[in-house]
């Protein structure tokens, strides 16, 4: 007797003791079920068993003389953290297992001649799923005492990787013995692009693969086998094996860089030691570590030393570099950072270094920062620095520099009870704020062309700032912003011009003692905004904004090389003309500023800018849309305590973005200055010869000289051919949405019995070019003119071949300075590129092959020609 039912769960322990009872009852045919649905807790007399088991299924078939119970039909089981999908399941009551097996189904199927035949095949064959982890095969048993299982042709999904074995044998819930195993990273199900086999493999799950022999196919033909080898894969970060990168140079012959193993003994740190080997020199031994306390400290320390013998130039090489950074919470208003860098030559990171900006490398720096909120707005930071110059040896110290901050914060400040009535008077809005820096430094500087020797120099001081400002309301719609500032500094010794040397250059002393500096100047910025609306009569629903930013700025500071500051020396040279010298700043004698030099000349100046904004809108309320059309500014300034030339330059900027497909930029400056027959700028401006009573003569005449222009133009265009969709997911407690068996891998997977959505045939294309011209006409007789086109060219012939093209063109010269040609082909899980650079500093051609996933990104075949061929890119 049987009987058919849908999407019906049953407790397990519940039928293997009410089962016998039936049975004790009956003596006819096997007779099906109670129909009715029940939820019964798991009964404790089931020693066997340690939880309930359920199940569902289109068809159930309880057979009392077997005690088997048959689910077909979308058949699904589920123990504890085991659940089990398949066509057919056999339940054994008295050997606690069950067999799991797909069933066959004819379809029709087209031959190679064209004729259509019926074939069988199996559907729905077995899932396993324990924890998270799938496993799929053709035929499987499970054994819930013993909780061990076997698979015949079974296949799992980790990561990026796919496993399969045409027998596993599950020996407890962490170990699985594979027979005639295989693994690849490549998604189709039969027939992948590569693999690696092995005869014997143990998996101790989440931990690693253990195999042996190996031996990697291409296809069906094998390129390389091992003895045995182990393959980690333990979820997120582990250790394991470094995957070796193989290259070849004339110089050093073959060889393989970071052979080494990644150690990751805990979540606080690791360390991965490497080593390179070259064929014709030697060895490079590195190491990296990394270390993490999760809102406490981090930092890393890496370094690496060189030994390599060079038997055709007799050289011998033993060098050796060292990095370390820190960064430590001391506590909540406390952090120390430290990094630092050494190397035993100055040619190191040029010659052995992999980084392209490491090779380009000029200086090396040292530098330890102690920060303290101190409370409010203060702060204090002391800071240790070096920096060394990999060309020169100079080396620059700073033991220690101490900085102490407060930021702007209101010199009067609201009461509480104003604060809360929302009270503030003008004088609120007066703010101070400081900053003070002592500074001691150290310079050692090469002298002379003497190899080997240096002159070493010390200086201290104290630089404070203070500062006011405000922001007041003016008529209630002008701005003004005026600002005060203060600057006191205090030197450990001051510098006198003694003489000049032979080639005519000063000689300065230093006079140790206590020496001060006092600097101050004053500002004050207006400025308001101006709106304005019009309509354009033919477009009743387009509106046009006009957003006007004028602005003033006035600015005064005393020229301080007026002899009654005595900051400055002047000295007359041996050619006869005076030369004034800062006695505080003096790099011929130090080599640097210890703050900044001293101003000189003074400051009565006057800023002035307009900036304009054009906007449009377009329709009314929710669905108008609104678009910045560009920008226009201008700026320029005055200075009247300049000794010539008291007007700056004018300049004016033109921007404009009408869409995403096109961006404008153009940019010029003006002089109200004319220029002598020779092309030289002279102190005289246009507007001294304008008549001022004729206004012909006003409107006729040249005011001003355009020296500079640049204008760059660049367009976008992108989109793709084609769509695709994905199909939606659904869930329930045993995958599905209740009604059937849905797959739990992702549509179109390999695990997948049948193909998943649509696919996305979507191919995009990009194109981009652009327009740079610049001009210099600084001398109106000899233009300087540059005009350059660039273009990058991005687009797929087919869904797989992909080619990028990007040129640069020098349309004065009329040739092209550099172009790059990239052929790009998917192949499935494989890649292959080829770079070309037909022309330029960089002609070369590479060319690779390699795999795709992450886990395998160095098995790969390059070959490339070139400058640069010895890095592989």
């Amino acid at each position: 007797m049987e009987s058919l039912r849908g999407n019906r769960l049953f407790p397990l322990p519940f039928l293997l003791l009410w089962l016998p009872a039936v049975a004790a009852r009956q003596t006819a045919a096997p007779a099906a079920a109670d129909t009715t649905v029940q939820k019964v807790k798991p009964l404790r007399e089931s020693k066997s068993l340690e939880g309930p088991v359920y199940y569902e299924a289109g068809r159930i078939l309880h057979r009392m003389d077997s005690k088997t119970t048959l689910l077909t039909g979308n058949a699904r089981v589920a123990y504890q953290s085991m659940k089990l999908r398949a066509a057919r399941i056999t339940v054994d009551w008295d050997r606690r297992t069950l067999l799991a097996e797909g069933m066959p189904d004819s379809v029709w199927v087209k031959t190679e001649s064209g004729d259509s035949v019926k074939a069988l095949r199996l559907t729905g064959l077995p899932e396993f799923e324990e924890s998270g982890d799938v496993m799929r095969g053709e035929v499987m048993t499970y054994d819930f005492e013993s909780r061990r299982g076997r698979v015949l042709r079974g296949r799992t999904k980790f990561e990026d990787g796919f496993y399969h074995g045409e027998a596993l044998k599950m020996m407890n819930a962490r170990s699985i013995n594979v027979s005639g195993g295989s693994f690849t990273t490549c998604d189709r199900d039969t027939a992948p692009h590569f693999r690696f086999w092995s005869k014997q493999m143990k998996i101790l799950v989440n931990d690693k693969v253990i195999a042996k022999p190996v031996v990697l196919y291409a296809g069906r033909i094998p390129v390389m086998a091992l003895p045995f080898a182990l393959f980690p894969i333990k979820k997120g970060r582990h250790s394991g094996f470094l995957i070796p990168r193989y290259g070849e140079s004339t110089l050093e012959g073959r060889y393989l860089r970071r052979i080494g193993y990644y150690w990751a003994p805990n979540d606080y740190w690791d360390i991965s030691p490497t080593l390179d080997f070259f064929e014709k020199s030697g060895f490079l031994f590195g190491a990296d570590l990394n270390y993490q306390v999760r809102y406490k400290l981090s930092g890393s320390v890496s370094g690496s030393w060189t030994r390599k013998d060079f038997e055709a130039s007799g050289m011998t090489e033993r060098r050796w570099d060292l990095s370390m950074r820190h960064r430590q919470q001391l506590s909540q208003s406390a952090e120390l950072n430290v990094s630092g860098n050494l190397v035993s030559s100055g040619t190191f990171y040029k010659e052995m270094s992999l980084s392209r900006e490491r090779r380009l490398q000029q200086e090396i720096r040292s530098n330890a920062t102690l920060t303290q909120r101190l409370g409010g707005k203060w702060s204090l930071a002391v800071n240790l620095n070096q920096t060394k110059n990999l060309s020169t040896g100079n080396v620059t110290e700073s033991l220690p520099q101490v900085t102490l901050r407060s930021g702007q914060s209101s010199l009067f400040p609201v009461s509480k009870d104003g604060k809360r009535r929302g009270e503030s008077a003008w004088y609120n809005q007066i703010y101070w704020s400081y900053s003070s820096t002592g500074l001691s430094r150290r310079i050692k500087r090469k002298a002379g062309d003497e190899e080997g020797v240096f002159t070493d120099r010390r200086r201290s001081g104290w630089d404070h700032t203070l500062r006011l400002s405000s922001t007041q309301k003016l008529l209630g719609w002008i701005n003004w912003n005026p600002s005060l500032n203060y600057r006191e500094t205090w030197y450990d010794r001051s510098f006198t011009i003694d003489g000049f040397d032979a080639g005519g250059k000063a000689v300065p002393s230093a006079e140790a003692g206590f020496h001060s500096r006092r600097l101050f100047d004053a500002s004050a910025n207006f400025g308001t905004k101006v709106y304005g609306i019009f309509y354009p009569k033919p477009f009743k629903s387009v509106s046009i904004r006009h957003v006007a930013q004028p602005s003033v700025g006035l600015s005064v500071q005393p020229d301080f090389s007026d002899a009654g500051y005595g900051y400055f020396q002047t000295v007359t040279d041996s050619t006869g003309i005076i030369k004034s010298y800062d006695r505080f700043e003096n790099t011929d004698w130090f080599g640097s500023s210890l703050f900044s030099g001293t101003p000189r000349e003074g400051r009565k100046g006057l800023t002035y800018g307009l900036q304009n904004l054009f906007q449009m809108k377009v329709g009314e309320g929710d669905k108008a849309r609104k678009l910045d059309l560009f920008n226009a500014d201008f700026s320029g300034a005055y200075n009247w305590k300049a000794k010539e030339y008291k007007f700056s330059d004018l300049s004016a900027v033109f921007r404009a973005s009408p869409g995403s497909a096109l961006n404008l930029s153009l940019s010029s400056r003006y002089t109200f200055y004319r220029n002598d027959e020779s092309g030289r700028r002279v102190d005289e401006l246009f507007m001294d010869r304008i008549d001022w009573r004729d206004w012909k003569s006003v409107f006729g005449s040249r005011w001003l000289r355009r020296t500079n222009l640049s204008a760059d133009i660049g367009f976008r265009f992108s989109g793709k051919a084609g769509s695709g969709g994905a199909a939606a997911d659904t869930s329930s407690p045993f995958g599905g949405d209740g009604s059937g068996w849905q797959p739990r891998s992702a549509p179109n997977s390999r695990l997948d019995d049948e193909p998943g959505g649509p696919v996305d045939m979507a191919i995009p294309w990009s194109l981009n070019a652009s327009l740079a011209y610049s001009e210099n006409r600084s001398n109106p007789f000899e233009p300087d003119r540059t005009f350059w086109i660039r273009n990058s060219l991005d687009f797929n012939l087919t869904r797989n071949w992909k080619v990028s093209y990007s040129n640069q063109v020098d349309v004065e010269l009329k040739k092209a300075v550099s172009q790059d040609i990239s052929l790009y082909r998917d192949l499935h899980c494989w890649e292959a590129q080829i770079l070309w650079t037909p022309t330029g500093y960089n002609k070369r051609l590479y060319f690779r092959i390699n795999i795709k996933s992450p886990m395998l990104k160095e098995l790969k075949i390059e070959k490339g020609t070139g400058s640069r061929g010895l890095y592989g890119y």
